[in-house]
């Protein structure tokens, strides 16, 4: 029967997403998780998840155990990322490097994991103090965009829930959204929230509405570059794309909100750290509340923006802890 790790078991924790692969040497000491070692790969220029752990751990590093948050459903053994060409076999990978258990989780159940453990000076509020909201919806922008339920229960325990709200339809809000929606039908069929609300999406909406604009195309500029250039540059192509962007974002976060009966919503990732500013901004909160069968129904709903770093890292780590504890119980 597994075991918890001790204080001084080191751990391999992985964030596995569609464009990047994070790893970490994670040990327990005391109250607190400390990264021994980390290192971050693109999924792009490597075959496999195992040529990363491979590099990663050398011929010296050999832990017992390992966490790996993935963007995939967590289906039985063979897991398959949804916007990379990655997968791998959770035996398989158990058995190459000799691992006593190998947990794989969905990566914004990981990400809740650990974002649900913040305090509230960790996290940028927008509209009221979400860590107090028992029903969470937790929305992660990325490559894709993933969405997690949270349900706390007594003592704080909670019950985290994975689901694929980001390949729901998208409801266009105004005139705008729905000429947008109309120039990307040919190309992607049917317009889902991950679409427009992730890392491609802000690049294909830059893209969009520069042809609105009768303005040149700019092939090869990335999302981070859109952004700098907004707040940076204050240049006006970029500004647009922010601001729709968030508009986008506000109502995807209120529809999910409303579907799963939530009482705040936890926003995670770099991108939303990177747009902080505008969603700070009123626009943002005033989209949030236009949704529901009258104005306000979700004034008095908390939104929160996680300020710390490796979510889907230290919340694959708890989620293992919990899980080999609760199997030796």
């Amino acid at each position: 029967m597994n075991q918890a790790p001790a204080d001084s078991s080191e751990v391999l924790v992985a964030d596995i997403g569609g464009t990047n692969c994070r790893l970490a040497l994670y040990q327990r000491r005391g109250g607190g998780v400390a990264a021994l070692k980390s290192g971050a790969y693109l999924t792009g220029e490597l075959a496999s998840v195992a040529d990363a752990v491979r590099d990663f751990l050398g011929s010296d590093l050999s832990p017992e155990y390992a966490a790996f948050a993935v963007a995939a459903p967590v289906e039985g053994d063979t897991i398959a990322l949804t916007n990379s060409h990655w997968g791998f076999s959770i035996s398989a990978l158990e058995h190459a490097f000799g691992f006593k258990r190998l947990l794989a989780v969905n990566d914004l159940v990981a990400q809740a994991e650990a974002a649900i453990r913040l305090s509230p000076e960790d996290i940028a509020g927008i509209g009221g103090d979400v860590t107090a909201a028992k029903r969470i919806a937790v929305v992660g922008v990325g490559t894709g965009l993933g969405v997690a339920s949270v349900t706390r229960g007594e003592h704080d325990a909670a019950h985290i829930a994975p689901t694929e709200a980001g390949h729901a339809g998208f409801a266009p809000f105004d005139e705008l959204d729905l000429r947008i929606v109309e120039q990307w039908l040919g190309e992607t069929g049917r317009v889902v929230d991950e679409h427009v609300v992730s890392g491609p999406g802000l690049v294909r909406l830059h893209n969009t509405l520069r042809a609105l604009r009768n303005l040149k195309p700019e092939p090869g500029l990335d999302g981070r570059e859109i952004v700098r250039r907004a707040f940076e540059l204050e240049d006006a192509p970029c500004v647009e794309t922010v601001h729709r962007f968030v508009l986008a974002l506000a109502s995807v976060c209120a529809d999910v909100a409303l579907v799963q009966g939530a009482e705040g919503v936890l926003l995670v990732g770099d991108v939303v750290n990177s747009l902080l500013p505008e969603l700070q901004a009123a626009p943002f909160r005033a989209r949030f509340e236009q949704h529901g069968p009258k104005r306000g129904f979700l004034a008095e709903t908390p939104i929160g923006v996680a300020r710390a770093k490796d979510l889907g890292l230290t919340g694959a780590y708890f989620v293992l802890e919990r899980s080999l504890s609760d199997s030796h119980g």
